[in-house]
């Protein structure tokens, strides 16, 4: 859109003390962040209180982005981090289990069952049970959009690190997808 404010003058006019500045931030970014924190921690309630985490973190250290990198990328990393200290406290990474209940209804009659849902919840499943390391690249890479060498210069590490990294958890994702996890309706089509 013309005309149209960017995220860095947003920021800027929080700096200097408007708070619609930073609200209208919040507006424009608090989908991706949710989408972003549920991915990784796997439960709706965990999503929101990493969403507002997000944000909280991001008004106290605004002064200390530097435009290295996009507003959004500096957010979205933030948004990594506050999910992995929400799981840090739940006891870490390797004891996530995703809560299919939170993620969708549990059951649907088979006549009326959304298959669209079904994948979702599937592949919530699947995301919550993949490595650590893995779920976040592959969040940030294929939910996310970021590039590779984004993604190694906000976790710190080489992008052949990277590239293995969503190779493998896309390879284990598409074995976890595969097995059925209930009777069902049959796939083929």
């Amino acid at each position: 859109m013309a005309g149209e404010t960017t995220d860095e003058e947003l920021l800027e006019g929080w700096l200097q003390g408007r708070q619609d500045s930073f609200s209208e931030l919040v507006r424009r970014h608090e989908d991706r962040i949710f989408a972003l924190a549920l991915r990784m921690t796997g439960n709706r309630s965990d999503a929101l209180d990493a969403t507002q985490d997000t944000f909280l973190i991001a008004a106290r250290r605004a002064s200390t982005w530097r435009g290295e990198a996009s507003f959004g990328t500096w957010l979205y990393r933030i948004g990594i981090n506050a999910s992995h200290d929400l799981l840090r406290k739940k006891k870490g990474w390797e004891t996530l289990e995703a809560d299919p209940a939170e993620a969708a209804p549990a059951a649907a009659p088979a006549h009326g069952f959304d298959e669209g849902i079904a994948l979702r919840v599937d592949l919530a499943r699947a995301l919550a049970s993949l490595p650590p390391l893995y779920r976040e690249a592959v969040v940030m890479h294929d939910l996310g959009d970021l590039p590779y060498d984004a993604i190694a210069r906000l976790t710190g590490v080489g992008i052949g690190t990277i590239k293995s990294r969503i190779s493998r958890g896309r390879r284990r994702l598409a074995e976890l997808l595969e097995q059925p996890s209930s009777p069902g309706p049959s796939k083929d089509r």
